[in-house]
C-alpha cells in the first residue's frame, strides 16, 4: 500500500502546486461544499426526507489541543469507508460515486492543497463502522504531496469521542490547516484581497465564507441546510440562502427574459441599495450587478467594487446600474465552465462573442419598467450646466477629428468603426441629435444584429453610408452617487459618456479642505463648483483620447480607465486655484486684505460664516 499519489507522484504534485497560480483562493470552499452536498444527496436518494446539514466553523478539537483556529467543514452525508478513504486523497478523480459533477475528484484536491500545504485532515464515519482519519500534506523535502504516516499506517482509526455532534450515524469533517501550524485559516486569505469571486471587494475577516457561499450558490439544494457557526458568538451564526433568494427578498420587481441560447433573471433593487452595501452582516451581495450562472452556480459577478467596474452601462443601464441586477444563464447544453469555474466556454473557446450578442439582444428586450427607470435616472444625473459651455464651444475644434454619422443618403462609404457616437443630447451648437431613422437612415447595427441573431449567420457590413459631421466632440457627463470606494469617474465606451462619482473620497477631501480652511459653511455649493471644474477637465480628457489619438477601441478603454481618469484630481493646487477663481467670480465673495492666491483666504459679503446658496 503506497501513501503517494498514484501515477507519477512528482508530476501530479507539480500540477497541484502550479494550480495556485491559476486557481482562485476561495475555490476550495465551493468544492468542499459541493462534495458535502453530494454526500448528503446520496443518502437522500434512499431516504428523501433526510435533513442534510453542512456547517462551516472552527475545528473545536484542533483548537482545544493546539490553541489555533483552523477552519473545518462538517456534513452528515454518507461518509467514507476505510477502503475509500485510503485512496480518496491519493488519486485524482477518485470521488466518482455517482456524482453529477465529474471533476470533483480532482477539483477539491487541486483547489485546496496548494493553499493548505501544511495539510488537510479528513475525518469520516460510515454507519455501523468506526471513524478514520487521513492527513494529506506537502512534503517539502521530497517536493511531493503525500499522506502522513501514523506509526505503520497513514489511515488512523478514530475514537467516537472526537465525532462532531452534527454527525450521528455517518458524515465527514474536513479541516484546513493552511501553510503552517499557527496559520488561522478561519481568516481571509490575503490573496482574496486582489482576486477570487469578488475581485477585492466585500471581504470581512470572518464574513468572507458566508459572503462567498451566499453569492456562489444561486439556489440552495432542497433539504440541505448550510450555515456558518461562530462558536464565540451565536448571534453571528448565518444560514446560507443563496444569491437568488438574497436578491428576491429585496427586489421591488423581477422577471425573466429569454435570449438566444440564454435567459436573464432581472431584479429591480430599491433605492436604499444604490450604494455599494450589502445586508445580513455583509454576507449577501444585493447591489447592482451583472452575474453569470451555470448549473445554479455563480461563475462570475461584476459590480461597483474596489477594483472592478459595473458593466451594466454597456447593457443599457448607465444611470440605473446601481438599481438593476441581471443574472445571465447561458444554455447548459451549449456551454461548459472551465475547471476554475470562473467563465464559460464553447468548443474550447471563451464565449465572449456570445456575450456581445446577448448584450445587444437584451437592449432590444429590456422590460419597460427598467427602461423608464433608466430614463428617469438619466434626466436626474445629467445636469445641463452652462458654467463652462461657452469655453467648451471655444475649444471644440481642437478636439474634433473627421467623424461620420450613419446616413443612407450619405456620399461617403465608411467603415463601421469610423462612425462617431456623439456626446450629449445636444451638439455644441445646441441642435438636437436624431435617434430616429429620418435623415440619418436606419441603424445598421440593429438591423444586421437582428439578422445575425435570428439566422445565426455573420453579415458583412464593414461599409456603410455616412456623412461628415461637426457634432459635439465632448462626451455626455452624468453625476452619480456610488460611495467612497467606487472610482472617481468611469468611461462608458458604448455610449461615449462618463459618470462622475460625487461620493468619491478624493472629492470630499478637497471640498472639506476648502471649507475648513476658510470656515465656509455651504459645503454643497463649493462641491457643485468643484464638480463642474472636474467635468470640464474630464470632457477634454475624454475627447482628446477618443478623437485625436488614433487609438483602437481597446487602447481607448485602457487610456480612459477609472485609474486614468482619477488623474483629473492629481494636480490639486491647480484645482484649488480654479475653485478660488470661480468662487470670487460669483461676486458673492471678496478677497481678504492683500489676498494671495495660495493662501485661499476670502470672506462672504455681509456674513463671513456663510456661503450664499445662489452660486452659479
Amino acid at each position: 500500500m503506497s501513501n503517494k499519489l498514484t501515477g507519477d507522484s512528482a508530476g501530479m504534485s507539480f500540477i497541484i502546486s502550479n494550480m495556485k497560480n491559476t486557481m482562485p483562493a476561495d475555490q476550495y470552499i465551493r468544492e468542499v461544499n459541493k462534495n458535502a452536498e453530494e454526500a448528503i444527496q446520496r443518502v437522500q436518494r434512499i431516504n428523501p426526507e433526510y435533513k442534510g446539514q453542512i456547517v462551516f466553523q472552527k475545528d473545536e478539537e484542533y483548537y482545544n489541543k493546539n490553541k489555533v483556529n483552523k477552519l473545518c467543514v462538517i456534513d452528515n452525508g454518507d461518509g467514507m469507508s476505510y477502503d475509500f478513504l485510503s485512496n480518496y486523497m491519493l488519486k485524482l478523480g477518485a470521488s466518482m460515486r455517482g456524482n453529477k459533477h465529474k471533476n470533483f475528484g480532482a477539483g477539491f484536491k487541486i483547489s485546496a492543497l496548494p493553499f493548505n500545504p501544511y495539510g488537510i485532515i479528513v475525518c469520516s464515519w460510515v454507519k455501523g463502522q468506526p471513524g478514520y482519519m487521513l492527513w494529506v500534506h506537502y512534503n517539502d523535502k521530497k517536493d511531493e504531496y503525500e499522506a502522513k504516516m501514523f506509526k505503520k499506517s497513514y489511515v488512523l482509526r478514530l475514537s467516537d469521542s472526537v465525532k462532531p455532534k452534527e454527525i450521528t450515524d455517518h458524515g465527514t469533517k474536513i479541516t484546513f490547516l493552511g501553510d503552517s501550524r499557527t496559520h488561522d485559516t478561519t481568516l481571509i486569505n490575503p490573496l482574496l484581497l486582489k482576486g477570487g469571486l469578488f475581485k477585492g471587494g466585500r471581504k470581512g475577516q470572518r464574513t468572507w465564507i458566508t459572503s462567498f457561499l451566499n453569492t456562489k450558490k444561486y439556489f440552495i439544494e432542497k433539504n440541505i441546510k448550510t450555515m456558518y457557526k461562530d462558536l464565540e458568538e451565536d448571534r453571528n451564526n448565518i444560514t446560507i440562502v443563496g444569491h437568488y433568494e438574497s436578491l428576491n427578498q429585496i427586489a421591488l420587481d423581477k422577471g425573466v427574459v429569454s435570449l438566444n441560447k440564454a435567459t436573464v433573471d432581472w431584479f429591480l433593487l430599491p433605492e436604499a441599495q444604490k450604494k455599494r452595501t450589502a445586508h445580513h452582516g455583509g454576507s449577501r451581495l444585493t447591489v447592482g450587478q451583472l452575474a453569470t450562472v451555470h448549473e445554479d452556480e455563480v461563475l462570475k459577478v461584476d459590480y461597483n467594487g474596489k477594483s472592478d467596474r459595473n458593466p451594466l452601462a454597456a447593457w443599457g443601464h448607465q444611470y440605473s446600474k446601481t438599481r438593476v441586477a441581471l443574472v445571465l444563464k447561458p444554455d447548459i447544453n451549449e456551454f461548459r465552465p472551465n475547471l476554475e469555474r470562473t467563465n464559460i466556454f464553447k468548443e474550447g473557446l471563451e464565449a465572449n462573442e456570445y456575450f456581445e450578442n446577448w448584450k445587444e439582444e437584451w437592449q432590444q428586450k429590456t422590460p419597460e419598467v427598467l427602461v423608464e427607470l433608466e430614463k428617469t435616472m438619466m434626466e436626474k444625473a445629467i445636469e445641463n450646466s452652462a458654467r463652462f459651455e461657452d469655453e467648451l464651444k471655444k475649444y471644440a475644434n481642437l478636439f474634433r477629428s473627421d467623424q461620420y454619422m450613419v446616413n443612407s443618403k450619405g456620399e461617403f462609404q465608411i467603415e463601421k468603426d469610423k462612425t462617431f457616437k456623439t456626446g450629449g443630447n445636444k451638439n455644441i451648437q445646441g441642435e438636437e441629435n436624431s435617434d430616429s431613422e429620418g435623415d440619418n437612415g436606419p441603424n445598421p447595427d440593429k438591423e444586421y444584429g437582428e439578422i445575425e441573431q435570428e439566422l445565426g449567420i455573420k453579415v458583412e457590413r464593414s461599409k456603410i453610408n455616412g456623412v461628415l459631421t461637426q457634432n459635439n466632440p465632448y462626451p455626455n457627463v452624468g453625476k452619480v452617487e456610488e460611495g467612497e470606494d467606487a472610482p472617481i469617474a468611469q468611461y462608458v465606451h458604448d455610449t461615449y459618456s462618463v459618470d462622475i462619482n460625487t461620493d468619491a473620497l478624493q472629492i470630499r477631501q478637497l471640498v472639506e479642505h476648502r471649507v475648513k480652511k476658510d470656515k465656509i459653511n455651504n459645503y454643497e455649493s463649493v462641491k457643485k463648483i468643484l464638480l463642474d471644474i472636474i467635468e470640464f477637465q474630464i470632457k477634454q480628457q475624454v475627447a482628446h483620447i477618443h478623437n485625436l489619438t488614433g487609438y483602437e477601441e481597446e487602447q481607448i478603454i485602457k487610456a480612459l480607465s477609472p485609474e486614468a481618469l482619477s488623474a483629473c484630481l492629481a494636480n490639486k493646487s491647480l484645482l484649488l486655484e480654479k475653485l478660488d477663481e470661480m468662487l470670487i467670480e460669483s461676486k458673492s465673495v471678496v478677497p481678504v486684505g492683500n489676498w494671495q492666491r495660495d493662501e485661499h483666504k476670502f470672506h462672504v459679503k455681509n456674513n463671513p460664516n456663510r456661503f450664499p446658496i445662489g452660486l452659479k
